[in-house]
């Protein structure tokens, strides 16, 4: 059995170990390496996950309409302040949680992006976190540090965290069915912020309930979490790779820590 489905048309497949949550990867066709680099590990962890990747970063706008048009009619995105780049980002993950809605087992699935590695207790951490109804979004990593150290619960063997403000970066995370079955039944539903956004608790629509999983099941590769598959298609200031480059600096520098050491003690 292959560790991992390339069609987005095939059936789920059960992990001949332990793992029983559905999950998703986010991988492009034209990303090889990464795709390479994350088959690597979950055969070493005997997970199957299902491949799902669509790519809107050199289509025009007429064709990502018809293509959105084709998949989620009932969505509208907004051209002017997204780029093709993460309109198909948007895309993958929307299709990911539509094929789990369609025909996944229970009531959670987890997703997870092409340029992470994964820790050893990945596989039986997730099924703790997808059987427990806490939150609506768990995170399995992120840059972000705005985490409280007092709001925290205890799942399966991780701690989660609640966070002081929004979270960044889709990594991985765990998403529950209850959540998806509300923000598929907006209407109308119409999506002009990156999924970050949403997802993290910028935007809140609908309203749910996010925690971090800390320490982090899984974690930035840095050899392809510096090469950004959005930013060169994209034009906004806050993908500028300067910007990008500056807030990577800052999360690692000494001030960020006493920053966020602060923010955590709340």
């Amino acid at each position: 059995m292959p560790p991992l489905s390339k069609s987005p048309s095939r059936r789920i497949q059960r992990a001949p170990q332990s793992m029983a949550t559905p999950l998703f990867l986010i991988n492009l066709d034209a990303a090889a390496d990464r795709r390479d680099h994350m088959l690597a590990q979950l055969r070493a962890r005997g997970v199957v996950a299902r491949r799902i990747g669509i790519d809107c970063r050199t289509l025009s706008r007429r064709q990502i309409a018809a293509r959105a048009e084709r998949r989620f009619p009932a969505i509208r995105f907004d051209f002017d302040s997204l780029s093709g780049a993460e309109i198909g980002c948007w895309m993958s993950h929307l299709e990911a949680w539509a094929a789990f809605l369609a025909g996944g087992p229970g009531n959670a699935c987890a997703v997870i992006e092409d340029d992470v590695i994964l820790d050893p207790a990945f596989a039986r951490a997730i099924d703790a976190l997808a059987a427990d109804d806490s939150y609506d979004v768990v995170y399995l990593g992120t840059s972000s540090k705005n985490l409280s150290a007092r709001r925290r619960a205890r799942i399966g063997d991780v701690w989660v965290h609640e966070p002081l403000g929004a979270i960044y970066n889709t990594w991985g995370y765990v998403i529950r069915r209850e959540y998806l079955e509300r923000l598929f039944a907006l209407r109308p539903l119409r999506l002009d912020v990156p999924i970050d956004h949403v997802l993290g608790g910028r935007v809140a629509a609908p309203r749910h309930r996010i925690a971090v999983v800390q320490p982090a099941l899984v974690r930035e590769e840095p050899r392809f979490g510096r090469r950004s598959q959005i930013e060169p298609y994209t034009w906004r200031c806050d993908r500028w790779r300067v910007v990008e480059t500056a807030r990577r600096a800052f999360l690692a520098s000494r001030a960020s820590d006493w920053y966020y050491a602060l923010v955590r003690a709340l």
